[in-house]
């Protein structure tokens, strides 16, 4: 079932917001706490697999957001999670996380029409 992309970016702020609370219990709680790990790596293998739906022109829209690496990263922590690196998992959700939030939400204030269509007027956690 193919979805909407205004549909793919509701689960996208999904982990958007799920990253910015595992970051706000801080890393201390991070480095001692297996649970957050399997969060994270949820988080980061949602925003991949969203990312593999996108539409071309939002991927073509965004050239500073490295879309290859976040559509490999879920590759990584869903088939390959043995070898994460939780410190680099860290840091991702801390620093490239927001950053991708940024870049979207900056794509859809370019495109309102997607989100008006549906009766909502933007991004429903204020990007």
């Amino acid at each position: 079932m193919s979805r909407s992309v205004s549909d793919l970016l509701e689960d996208l702020d999904e982990a958007i917001v799920a990253a910015a609370e595992i970051v706000r219990r801080g890393q201390e709680r991070w480095d001692t706490d297996p649970i957050l790990h399997l969060a994270g790596e949820a988080v980061v293998g949602r925003i991949g697999d969203v990312a593999s739906k996108l539409p071309s022109n939002l991927i073509e829209e965004t050239p500073n957001v490295p879309w290859n690496d976040v559509r490999g990263l879920r590759i990584i922590v869903d088939h390959v999670y043995h070898a994460v690196d939780y410190r680099i998992l860290w840091k991702t959700l801390r620093d490239d996380v927001p950053k991708l939030a940024l870049a979207v939400g900056i794509w859809r204030a370019r495109h309102p029409e997607i989100f008006r269509a549906r009766g909502r007027e933007g991004p429903s956690i204020g990007l």
